[in-house]
């Protein structure tokens, strides 16, 4: 099963990878049709993933939301999954899979950098408090790694000032600001849950609802991040477009560090996913 597992991640890694370049030779060589290609093996890369989640599941008996390879493969399905869905419903989203594949690359790497073995779960984490915190929290990243991705090519479309390109899909900056904004809301929300969640399963494990441990001040953190860009883009509309593009990006960072990259820098008590 372990060896099988592996497979399919790696392989999904690849065809993931294979959808970035074609995303990426459709939008510099200007070749609408590529673009089709790419989501189509995009796809393909979706559903061994979607596999493997389900394999990994049934391996260990608990939903794949505790060691970092399991929480950053998940925040990146449901990334996917909500591209795949709403390219279909909003077609100017189509062109977005350039940007938004790239962070997918990146993290899916990242993770293939981590033990991909699954573990029997500790007595002190059987409990559904630790899935609804981690459900959301990966949900959450989903949502910010989508909007990092719809940044991305508001940052493309300033580069080549052009507010729109109709041969590649490429719709007036303006909607895919809104969409951003839409994506952080509700990005927002999953993770003000998960943040709730967290400290209530606190109170269980450890008697106390909050201990400033760095995880849940980083988690804090970058919940404020993400209420100043909510802020910017409802009261200062001079500022939406390049630097909100930027500011998303910048807010994935601060989430990957709170999620995953904190337990290089801290001693936590969180670090039961770290491996």
């Amino acid at each position: 099963m372990q060896t099988l597992l592996t497979a399919l991640f790696w392989l999904a890694t690849i065809v993931y990878g294979l959808a970035f370049v074609l995303f990426i030779v459709s939008m510099v060589f200007r070749k609408p049709r590529l673009i089709d290609h790419a989501i189509l093996i995009t796809w393909a890369g979706f559903f061994l993933h979607t596999v493997m989640v389900v394999a990994r599941w049934a391996q260990t008996g608990y939903p794949p939301l505790v060691s970092n390879f399991e929480l950053m493969s998940t925040s990146v399905w449901f990334g996917m999954l909500g591209y795949l869905v709403l390219q279909q419903r909003k077609p100017f989203l189509r062109p977005v899979g350039a940007g938004l594949m790239s962070f997918v690359v990146l993290l899916m790497g990242w993770a293939g950098t981590h033990p991909i073995g699954g573990e029997l779960l500790a007595v002190s984490l059987q409990t559904f408090w630790l899935f609804i915190h981690a459900g959301f929290g990966t949900a959450a990243t989903g949502c910010f790694m989508f909007a990092a991705g719809v940044a991305a090519m508001r940052l493309y479309q300033n580069h080549k000032n052009s507010l729109s390109d109709p041969s590649l899909g490429i719709s007036p900056g303006d909607r895919y600001d809104e969409f951003n904004f839409r994506l952080m809301m509700l990005g927002f929300i999953f993770w003000g849950i998960m943040i709730v969640a967290g400290a209530i399963w606190a109170d269980f494990a450890w008697g106390r609802y909050w201990g400033w441990d760095p995880v849940e001040l980083w988690s804090l953190l970058s919940w404020l991040v993400i209420v100043i860009y909510l802020h910017i883009y409802s009261v200062w509309k001079k500022l939406r477009g390049v630097f909100l593009a930027w500011y998303a990006i910048v807010g994935l960072l601060f989430v990957a560090f709170s999620s995953w990259g904190i337990h290089f820098v801290y001693d936590t008590i969180h670090a039961y996913g770290a491996n």
